[in-house]
């Protein structure tokens, strides 16, 4: 009698077994599941709930703080997050510091004012007023830029896909901007006979580039911001800011936020106005840009003193809420929905609309912060720095 052979016939390969048709159910009944979770967490209270997820699917317990970075001290250190670590820069060195506080690397520079941008995978340092440009990954220095003998670079400013753009003296023009991409690839390239330009940033759709050209109008000081497309040898459009210097600028979609002595603007790159707020008799004490959809700005009635208050504005150039402080700010950061406030005896994490979101007490002689777009914030002391879940 022939044995019944119930597997496969040798050299065949052996048939997947078919999952049932309630087993199939049940996958994509989960996958909706997950879905639907992620959708309603992401739409209730302006995705804050999303947000805290995702701080405790990457850091675990939440309102803790870890001690996660240490340095040397030095009044002149800037910083700035590189992937997972802390990048510490002062006019001697440049050290790149793990999540975990190992030293990835620490190199030795020789600048006299360092200024520092950070990209995706890159960061920019200039050496303003010098004649080098540093281009870091998390290996170390890739490539520098160096301008001709003489010569000096103004600014060097990387946009969230590595697009960089460099304002510097050049041989023929007054100042001249040039644009590199990712990997260092020459785009774009303007130079002036007529007029300084001080400053320039790539749009973050890596299309245009917003150059400030200094000027006078009337006998007034201003400045003027000209948008160019990185194909184009012809502005795009130009905004007139009277009786204003930039003194840092921003772009977050199609608008364009500039920090002025004396003003702050905000633009559309077709060059129409949405918002010009003059500081008229107060003072500027802080500001930040970096909010996902707002900005926020500090302004005070005395030049020194505590009595402050702290204004947000939405991406239209309309106010969304104010809030009228009397204790000592020492610095104030934005990320995604949130803005984290440092006071001398606290840190208070509010929301875009100044509703505070969270509290720590004890924030042990910090005196800048970072915030991450998910409301993570990073205290940055003299010498050592943590990370505060909210």
């Amino acid at each position: 009698m022939t044995k019944k052979h119930d597997g496969p016939a040798p050299g065949q390969e052996p048939k997947k077994k078919k999952k049932s048709l309630p087993g199939r159910l049940a996958a994509a009944a989960l996958v909706l599941c997950v879905v639907l979770c992620v959708a309603a967490l992401t739409a209730m209270e302006d995705g804050s709930h999303f947000a805290s997820l995702r701080r405790w699917l990457m850091y675990g317990e939440t309102n803790s703080g870890q001690d996660i970075y240490t340095y040397a001290a030095d009044p002149a250190n800037r910083y700035g997050r590189l992937g997972d670590g802390l990048l510490v820069v002062n006019p001697n060195t440049v050290q790149l510091i793990s999540g975990q506080g190992e030293i990835l690397y620490d190199i030795p520079l020789r600048m006299s004012s360092p200024q520092l941008s950070v990209g995706r995978k890159y960061a920019a340092i200039c050496d303003v007023g010098g004649d080098t440009v540093y281009i870091l990954d998390q290996n170390g220095i890739c490539r520098t830029l160096h301008t001709d003998r003489g010569l000096k670079y103004f600014s060097a400013r990387l946009n969230g896909g590595d697009y960089l753009a460099v304002t510097e003296q050049k041989t023929g023009f007054k100042t001249a901007v040039s644009v590199y991409d990712g990997e260092g690839g020459l785009l774009f390239e303007y130079g002036s006979h007529d007029n300084y330009l001080s400053d320039a940033v790539v749009t973050e759709d890596g299309r245009n580039v917003v150059i400030v050209s200094l000027e006078s109008q009337g006998g007034i000081f201003a400045s003027r911001l000209l948008v160019y497309g990185l194909q184009s040898e012809e502005p795009r459009s130009e905004a007139a800011i009277r009786d204003g210097l930039v003194e840092d600028i921003r772009c977050n979609g199609d608008r364009v936020m500039s920090l002025c002595d004396k003003r702050f603007t905000m633009t559309t790159l077709d060059g129409e106005t949405l918002l010009d707020r003059s500081y008229g008799n107060l003072y500027l004490h802080d500001y930040t840009l970096d909010g996902g959809d707002f900005c926020a700005l500090l302004l005070g009635r005395y030049q020194a003193g505590n009595i402050c208050t702290l204004v947000t504005y939405d991406m239209e150039g309309k106010e969304i809420a104010t809030l009228e402080l009397s204790d000592e700010v020492l610095d104030i950061a934005a990320g995604g929905n949130y803005l984290a406030v440092l006071y001398g005896d606290a840190l208070v994490v509010y929301q875009r609309d100044l509703t505070e979101f969270s509290r720590l007490e004890d924030t042990d002689y910090a005196g800048q912060l970072k915030v991450a777009d998910d409301g993570t914030v990073l205290l940055i002391s003299g010498s050592y720095a943590w990370r505060f879940l909210p």
